[in-house]
């Protein structure tokens, strides 16, 4: 049974940091005082400002091995044009690619943050 937020949003899955536990979240938050502030702040907020936005974002990436980005469509470009490197073209069969591996692009990061605010 889909929640009604997958409903309504034409949504027939549940997105999730896939293969991303929770320790490895956790010491990452320990470890940034700004990631700390935001993530405390979230249940208090009613919208999120683009400061708090771009903070969960980088968070986000670093989740996903890549410290030095600040945007989640970057990663997502990055490691799909990393599947396809040697390729003869982008229609070549892309071995390895996983896309469950991947982190959600801006849009959808944005959609669960601002479910959670609305919780």
């Amino acid at each position: 049974m889909l929640h009604s937020s997958q409903q309504q949003r034409g949504c027939d899955s549940t997105s999730c940091f896939a293969g991303k536990g929770k320790l490895k979240a956790l010491k990452m938050l320990e470890g940034d005082q700004d990631h700390q502030d935001t993530f405390s702040r979230i249940g208090t907020l009613e919208t999120i400002s683009g400061q708090d936005m771009q903070v969960i974002e980088t968070f986000v990436c670093q989740l996903y091995g890549k410290s030095s980005h600040t945007s989640v469509d970057k990663v997502r470009y990055d490691k799909v044009r990393q599947c396809f490197k040697g390729k003869k073209g982008i229609l070549s069969n892309p071995e390895g690619v996983d896309l469950s591996q991947m982190p959600p692009c801006q849009d959808v990061l944005m959609l669960h943050t601002q479910e959670l605010i609305s919780r």
